[in-house]
């Protein structure tokens, strides 16, 4: 339902009053970043577009009715998705079009096997194509002529990063509606309010995952999560206690093994994954000291994000000057760089323990 989206009130409001006048277009694309809540407005618009219960709202879907309810479990017969599938991560004409013979993709299951049909139990059919930027030539080229002049009963959607990353063939047949990353005092309400997640974690999370709420919800639901965290914090406090530069190969060794506990619920091969954990761990520790920056410089008038450990940031805060913290979180960003163009992860956390643990303190 609309009134579910978070933090998308242009969005919402383009496709409501869309609805409201009668002017919905046959082709949306839906561009923003990763995670903010493009995937699930989609289904909201389609759960307005086809409720028939009566909403809360005007011009919304009510949550409760069998249109809405089955579109929210996938079961709606005339509401279908399709997304990049594969190791190459590509969207495959026989996704959409019944192909013979493609194990993968069943004929009986193309998306768009009966588009010429009306609508089974709705009043709107709506196909929602995620990750648009993943159709190659051919496949696009398959979909134009339906993009360009859907039936009256049918809607597309599609998502993408942004109107850049699409074809211009697509991007010219469809009406562009732009989505961004959410305020983090609005996902941790909501982590807090929908999810149950304890305060503390809940800024936690808003923070880490940077205006991605989807990302918030996905890492709340593994409390593996939260063991990965304390270890991450762990080794991030042993690169902040003062620690002889002997033990940097030790610290280097722990962060990584923290690192390999996030990889809970990823779906990557097994080099991307780590390497995205090792990025999510580096992100972490890069949390770990904005908060020493923030307690240096403002004192207590900015509460930590890590509020969880805040004794001890303080007590770890007292050995920096701003200029050196600062030197720190230019380490770790270029740290985070290397490792997403493929270095080495032992030879980058050996060397970023080295250089962080080499930092002066105050006496």
């Amino acid at each position: 339902m609309f009134s579910t989206i978070i933090g998308q009130p242009q969005a919402v409001e383009v496709l409501k009053g869309a609805i409201e006048n009668q002017r919905l277009v046959g082709t949306y694309l839906f561009v923003g970043p990763a995670h903010v809540g493009k995937a699930t407005t989609a289904l909201a618009l389609a759960q307005a577009l086809n409720c028939v219960g009566e909403p809360d709202a005007p011009f919304d879907g009510c949550g409760t009715c069998y249109g809405c309810r089955a579109i929210a479990d996938g079961t709606h017969p005339d509401v279908r998705s399709a997304a990049p599938s594969g190791p190459s991560r590509t969207l495959r004409i026989p996704q959409f079009w019944p192909r013979e013979g493609v194990r993968e993709h069943p004929a009986d299951r193309a998306m768009l096997r009966d588009l010429h049909f009306a609508p089974v139990r709705g009043k709107k059919r709506v196909f929602i194509i995620e990750d648009a930027d993943a159709l190659n030539d051919d496949t696009a080229n398959s979909l134009l002529k339906v993009l360009e002049e859907p039936p009256a009963y049918a809607i597309f959607v599609l998502t993408a990063p942004s109107t850049n990353s699409v074809l211009p063939t697509i991007l010219s047949r469809s009406q562009a509606v732009r989505f961004r990353t959410v305020a983090a005092p609005d996902i941790e309400q909501a982590l807090v309010s929908r999810h149950g997640v304890d305060q503390a974690h809940a800024r936690f999370l808003a923070a880490f995952t940077q205006g991605q709420i989807g990302e918030a919800f996905r890492l709340a639901s593994h409390p593996a999560l939260l063991d990965a965290r304390q270890a991450v914090l762990d080794a991030a406090s042993d690169l902040t206690s003062g620690s002889p530069l002997i033990a940097a190969y030790k610290v280097a060794d722990d962060l990584r093994k923290a690192a390999d506990k996030l990889t809970a619920g990823r779906k990557d091969d097994a080099a991307e994954s780590q390497r995205t954990a090792l990025t999510h761990a580096l992100d972490m520790v890069l949390l770990w000291y904005g908060d020493l920056l923030r307690i240096v410089v403002a004192k207590d008038s900015l509460a930590p994000i890590n509020a969880d450990r805040a004794e001890m940031l303080h007590r770890h805060a007292a050995g920096y000057a701003p200029a050196t913290l600062a030197r720190a979180v230019a380490i770790l960003n270029d740290t985070r760089r290397y490792i997403e163009r493929n270095a080495s992860a032992q030879i980058a956390t050996e060397a970023l323990a080295l250089q962080l643990l080499a930092l002066p303190r105050r006496k």
